[in-house]
């Protein structure tokens, strides 16, 4: 089985764009919201993320099923990662960790099996940060 996408935060490209506006703009969040294209919103995040400011981007979280193969790779990560949330099932886990902790993962920890596999699903407004 590997590892399998479950989950991801909806609409994620607006939440984490709208998260990086929310700071600096005085407008009212229904109008953040809606005022900008998907397009406005990559270019932020690519400038934002760029820059190195990853906060912005722990709005998007993923969650995948992880087989048993990984464990030893998911315990020694635990130990740097506080954010990655892991959830015995038998014989898998259930690992939910925001995309700053994979841009993290993919910086630090890039020839682990998990790192891999996970930044093959990073979304495509990150795709610059994947092939970093």
């Amino acid at each position: 089985m590997g590892i399998v996408l479950l989950s991801q935060t909806e609409n994620m490209l607006k939440v984490i764009a709208t998260a990086a506006r929310v700071c600096y703009s005085g407008l009212p969040l229904k109008e953040l919201l809606s005022k900008y294209s998907e397009e406005e919103n990559r270019k932020l995040i690519e400038r934002v993320v760029g820059m190195g400011h990853l906060s912005v981007v722990e709005h998007g979280v993923m969650t995948f099923k992880v087989d048993n193969s990984y464990k030893d790779e998911l315990f020694k990560i635990m130990i740097d990662k506080p954010f990655l949330k892991i959830s015995d099932i038998g014989n898998d886990f259930i690992v939910s960790l925001n995309l700053r902790t994979i841009l993290e993962l993919i910086s630090e920890k890039p020839n682990l099996r998990f790192t891999k596999e996970i930044s093959k699903f990073l979304p495509d407004f990150l795709f610059r940060q994947k092939n970093q």
